[in-house]
């Protein structure tokens, strides 16, 4: 470098010897050097801003794969179980509004028979007294285990209805319309079925089970495909 302003100073005097070219030297010289240092100040500052620039894009990249790998997780793990629900709601609800009902007959049974019978449906004390003292048994049973697969169907489709409703952030907008189908369809057996026995109406017990039978399986074939598809079941075979 010194050399260079030596020889920059010697070629200023001997083209003009003067005082001003040396000064215009200087000035020359000095001024290329501060540009110099302010383009490369500059420079590293663009490149500084950059950086973070990229860097808080690659953040936020990351934080919004992190966000949609979690949500994928979540749905990994809904669906199967929302599946499985509403298949348990189905069948049970199925098998109330079937009008085709298997009973015991309880009109030869010693009470003993009749209590051990009974066992496997975990009725209460009295009820099986009830049952026992009862003139007409098979009308008496009849009539009460309704009520008990009643309570136990609306246990089960309660149970479908709460987890939908409480995943369904986790579910595909087609999803959520076909399980809402499904739920009202369920739903609507349950009541139908409910209020015919109630009021003793053969009508409406059959509306019920022919409201069921007649749309519940087209809507868990889309669900079947909806699932399917959101899980990339055609991928993994």
């Amino acid at each position: 470098m010194n050399g260079t302003f030596l020889e920059l100073i010697g070629r200023i005097v001997f083209f003009g010897g003067s005082s001003v070219g040396i000064a215009y030297g200087f000035f020359l010289f000095l001024g290329k050097k501060w540009i110099e240092n302010k383009f490369a100040a500059k420079l590293e500052e663009y490149k500084t801003a950059q950086n973070k620039e990229l860097e808080d894009f690659r953040y936020k990249i990351n934080s919004l794969f992190s966000r949609v790998t979690k949500i994928h997780e979540k749905e990994y793990e809904v669906l199967p179980t929302a599946w499985t629900k509403l298949h348990d709601a189905k069948d049970h609800i199925a098998r109330l509004v079937s009008l085709y009902q298997e009973y015991p007959d309880f009109s030869r049974m010693k009470e003993q028979d009749i209590k051990s019978v009974l066992n496997g449906y975990n009725w209460e004390l009295h009820e099986i007294a009830d049952l026992i003292s009862a003139a007409e048994k098979n009308n008496f049973f009849q009539d009460r285990i309704f009520w008990h697969r009643l309570r136990k169907a609306q246990e089960v489709f309660g149970d479908f209805h709460s987890y939908i409703e409480r995943n369904r952030i986790f579910l595909s907008e087609g999803l959520k319309v076909q399980f809402n189908q499904a739920d009202d369809l369920m739903w609507e057996a349950l009541v139908t079925r409910k209020v015919g026995e109630e009021a003793k109406d053969h009508k409406m017990i059959t509306e019920a089970y022919k409201g069921l039978k007649e749309n519940i399986e087209s809507f868990i074939s889309s669900i079947e495909e909806l699932v399917q598809e959101r899980l990339r079941y055609n991928e993994a075979i």
